[in-house]
């Protein structure tokens, strides 16, 4: 008889800067799937759910369809948003009594009034299950990883890209070792060590230094006779938390293998720690180059709004800059309201974003202009490497383009720029435009790097600050870290 396998999770990287907070509504705007929903919803596709569906069936296991449900990025997760879902996946477990249980974690969800809240989720499951149920779980690289849930799992699986392109294939690994734990009987060893350093999405892209050294060194240590997985969870800098910061897990039949290979990654990691330091560039220097004649647009990348990262995606220092300066190109904007009174109308005038932090993000900016798209309710399927398959919504959009050639892209739902649909979707074409904004950390290299002749990463204030010493941390733990901390 076929194992049964639970696959179920909740994914949400939670800012605790952000005003944003993330209620069930916001799960069940962005990803929402259950029961016999699941397979349909996500097989197929470049996602942790999709890599277990098809790991599962490739190793003989029957899938128990769980609940899957992700918001986009935001402040933390009501405690009634936790319960509800946190109760669904734990009383199926409880219900089916499935032969293991696979999750597709974040490890970066803060939910308020619950520590290390990912481990809680766990240990719901745990709990429900018994101690002799195996328990397998994806983690994004940006995972803020604390002994809890190391404690709650068998063995956990992080991601080894960024921007990440791997998702699909953590879950089917996810699915292989779970098999194979389930085949034998055993249970890896594990080791798990904890940094005191936060880094900076910007700094953390894998195929660059030094992460690009780092995750060579986690592939040796992988080819180990007795090391299974070796993960690296860069940390998600923008959580007030005491388990915020790097942590490095390994799983294998040697322990002393293991201890070995992870202290190894772990001392790589702190010996590199200044490459870690970001590079700024002022926002008028950087407007000024983008507007230099050239072939191809410019990325000007704005970390402090990274939509990814929890920032609300409506801040108006570049807006501000290109306006003035009359320079051209396209920036996308949160901003409901804008976007709403947009559709309809030919012609636009009025204020637009800074509507979340003005004080942080910048204030509402004037624009005006004729309208070039405008449509309710907009959704796309990603199509680029990050979450291939994956549906996405946008919300009310309106595209306002100035006199000068700037195009406004107004939306209704914060978009994540990990792709170029969004902006194909609206009628843009991101490789004719002269500069492109970028509300990310990293992971805008996916969508634009291959076009862009030129990208400047650039200082702006917000709740994603690339310098994060800026940021009000109140946790005694956090500010013991490096770079508070020599």
């Amino acid at each position: 008889m076929r194992p049964r396998v639970l696959i179920a999770g909740i994914w949400h990287e939670t800012n605790t800067f952000s005003p944003i907070r993330t209620d069930l509504a916001a799960f069940h705007a962005y990803q929402w799937a259950e029961g016999e929903g699941l397979a349909p919803r996500y097989a197929g596709t470049n996602t942790e759910v999709g890599g277990m569906l098809a790991g599962a069936e490739a190793a003989g296991l029957t899938v128990v369809p769980g609940l899957f449900a992700g918001a986009i990025p935001s402040g933390p997760v009501t405690r009634d948003a936790f319960e509800a879902m946190a109760g669904l996946i734990a009383g199926l477990a409880a219900e089916e009594r499935p032969d293991g249980v696979l999750l597709a974690l974040h490890g970066a969800m803060v939910v308020e009034g619950v520590e290390q809240s990912d481990a809680a989720l766990a240990r719901r499951v745990r709990d429900a299950i018994g101690p002799d149920i195996p328990i397998v779980a994806t983690y994004d690289l940006h995972a803020n990883i604390g002994p809890a849930l190391v404690d709650a799992c068998d063995m956990l699986i992080g991601y080894d890209t960024f921007p990440h392109t791997d998702m699909g294939a953590r879950g089917e690994e996810a699915a292989r070792r779970l098999a194979g734990l389930l085949a034998d009987g055993t249970r890896p060893a594990k080791v798990f060590r904890k940094l005191a350093m936060i880094t900076v999405p910007q700094m953390q892209a894998t195929a660059e230094a030094p992460m690009a050294g780092v995750m060579a060194r986690v592939g040796e240590a992988e080819a180990v006779p007795g090391v299974d997985v070796v993960s690296v969870a860069q940390g998600f800098a923008y959580a007030d938390v005491d388990h915020l910061g790097v942590a490095v897990t390994g799983y294998g039949t040697d322990l002393v293998a293991v201890e070995r290979e992870v202290s190894a990654v772990v001392d790589m990691i702190e010996r590199a720690r200044d490459d870690f330091r970001p590079t700024l560039v002022p926002v008028a220097d950087a407007v000024s180059r983008a507007a230099e004649p050239g072939d191809g647009p410019v990325v000007l990348v704005e970390p402090a709004d990274n939509v990814g990262g929890g920032a609300p995606g409506d801040g108006t220092a570049v807006l501000a800059e290109l306006m003035r300066r009359e320079v051209g190109g396209t920036v996308v904007l949160w901003d409901p309201a804008a976007a709403s009174a947009a559709l309809g109308q030919s012609r636009f005038r009025g204020p637009v974003g800074g509507r979340t932090l003005p004080d942080l993000h910048g204030p509402p900016v004037e624009i005006a202009g004729d309208v070039v798209f405008a449509e309710p309710s907009v959704r796309y399927i990603r199509d680029g490497a990050y979450m291939t398959g994956q549906e996405v919504p946008m919300g009310d959009v309106a595209v306002v383009r100035t006199t000068f050639g700037l195009n406004v892209v107004l939306t209704g739902e914060r978009v994540m720029p990990f792709d170029d649909t969004h902006l194909r979707r609206v009628g843009i074409e991101p490789a004719r435009e002269p500069v492109l904004v970028a509300k990310s950390g990293s992971a805008w290299k996916i969508a634009f790097e291959g076009i862009a002749r030129a990208a400047f990463v650039v200082d702006t204030g917000g709740v994603c600050a690339s310098d994060v010493t800026r940021l009000p941390y109140t946790r005694a733990a956090v500010r013991r870290c490096w770079p508070f901390a020599g």
